[in-house]
């Protein structure tokens, strides 16, 4: 994530995503390419559970910063994730349950990196903090939707050991338009980054 935060294209994101969060759903892949509206230079998004759940909290909870028009854009895309993860609870449940091992996964290669090479590790931080994030939202989630997390939460406590081993204290890596939805208490390593 840059230091830059664009509301406008969150919600433009979320809005693709909830569009297709039933086939998404309901199909077989744990990622799902975004390409519709961007330049060949931007970074797409992938669509997964975690990374719609990611802009529904941000959004949700920046709307009074939002205009009129955005507003009803993101009421409607909250309708259709909400229709889908009701309908489809049990195939919403799968996915989530799906992404946090996939996602912890490619935290513990970020780990090999970083002792094979300690010089590269602080620039290569970034995307593993967005991981960490992502996946601290879908724990969210699952409280919210009464789904069982209880057989997650040993692989996200042994991350977070290895984690805070590497990360130091230092100011908020995001941008400053979104520090206040993540508190240091609940996202500590967003306030911090390796030596």
């Amino acid at each position: 994530m840059s230091r830059e935060y664009s509301l406008e294209r969150d919600l433009t994101e979320l809005e693709q995503m909830a569009e297709r969060l039933q086939d998404y759903v309901l199909g077989d892949r744990l990622y799902l390419p975004l390409a519709a509206g961007y330049s060949r230079s931007s970074t797409l998004p992938q669509l997964s559970a975690g990374t719609l759940l990611l802009r529904r909290r941000r959004l949700m909870r920046l709307r009074s910063s939002l205009s009129k028009s955005q507003h009803s854009r993101l009421s409607a895309a909250l309708q259709q994730h909400d229709a889908v993860q009701r309908e489809w609870t049990l195939h919403y449940e799968r996915k989530l349950k799906g992404e946090v091992p996939a996602r912890l996964k490619q935290m513990y290669a970020f780990f090999r990196d970083c002792q094979e090479n300690p010089g590269g590790c602080a620039s290569a931080y970034p995307p593993e903090a967005l991981r960490r994030t992502i996946v601290q939202e879908i724990l969210f989630a699952m409280d919210e939707f009464g789904y069982y997390k209880r057989e997650l939460m040993s692989s996200v406590e042994r991350m977070d050991i290895a984690l805070r081993r590497l990360l130091h204290a230092d100011r908020f890596i995001w941008s400053a338009r979104l520090e206040s939805l993540y508190p240091r208490q609940d996202f500590w390593w967003l306030y911090g980054n390796p030596a």
